[in-house]
């Protein structure tokens, strides 16, 4: 039980990257006020949940956002979490690790790829060791370790295969929780669907699966491009909920970047 009390002590930050999706939105923040007071353990953590909203008309970019709400709360955090906003966690454990996890074990395989068109192409399962993302536990000297996420891949795929190179590199070990999540569906802009209902990977995906390939011939290059290379401006820093529950402090924020 000791161990358990010192893993609540640590602050966390969830950091949601976001754009344009405003159903998912008002979900995930209404379904994340009731989590959090209310769930048996999580609800006595020091907790900021910060959507990080990118504020320009670029390419969506995910490790940017990531990488900003990490600088903008450094001197709170002990541990982040990078969690999508379309996943919601109904059973999970955000407690603190000195290891890097994978919180999300069920609930993001097997989607339609365009609920939109009613697709019915979904995602094949794959082995959770060759997948780091959705949900993701990252202690604040791993993440400074591996200098974030590359600021390099605009629009969809590939940051967390990046992030989980640079992990492995280090040999630092990922483990796993068994966290259940409930998917809110949207169109996947990582694929094209084809007019015989089959899936092939949309021509951002492509640019970016290329970007990864030659960035990792060398693989010292993630030292100079992520944390210490990110340039951003804060457009906006608004605290949208605010609860001390259990003595612990649950806050929300919305903050508006552009870089």
């Amino acid at each position: 039980m000791n161990s358990t009390i010192t893993q609540l002590k640590k602050n966390l930050v969830i950091i949601v990257p976001y754009r344009d999706r405003p159903e998912q939105l008002k979900i995930f923040l209404f379904h994340s006020k009731i989590y959090f007071n209310e769930d048996k353990l999580d609800k006595y953590l020091n907790l900021k949940i910060c959507v990080l909203e990118q504020a320009n008309d670029k390419p969506f970019n995910y490790g940017r956002l990531s990488n900003a709400g990490y600088l903008i709360n450094e001197d709170f955090l002990d541990y982040v979490v990078i969690n999508n906003v379309d996943f919601l966690p109904m059973i999970a454990d955000y407690s603190y690790s000195e290891n890097p996890i994978l919180l999300i074990k069920h609930g993001h395989m097997n989607l339609p790829m365009q609920p939109s068109k009613k697709s019915k192409w979904v995602v094949k399962g794959t082995k959770r060791e060759n997948f780091f993302g959705n949900s993701v536990l990252i202690p604040k000297n791993v993440f400074k370790k591996v200098n974030g996420y590359s600021n390099s891949y605009w629009g969809w795929g590939y940051e967390d295969t990046d992030l989980k190179k640079r992990i492995d590199i280090n040999n630092i070990e990922i483990k796993y929780r068994d966290g259940f999540f409930h998917p809110l569906l949207h169109d996947n802009l990582g694929f094209v669907i084809t007019k015989d209902n089959k899936a092939i990977p949309s021509d951002t995906s492509l640019i970016n699966k290329k970007n990864y390939d030659e960035k990792w011939l060398n693989n010292e290059n993630y030292l100079s491009d992520g944390l210490n290379n990110l340039k951003f401006d804060v457009k906006s820093n608004e605290e949208i909920y605010k609860n001390l529950r259990n003595n612990a402090l649950f806050e929300i924020r919305h903050i508006k970047v552009d870089f």
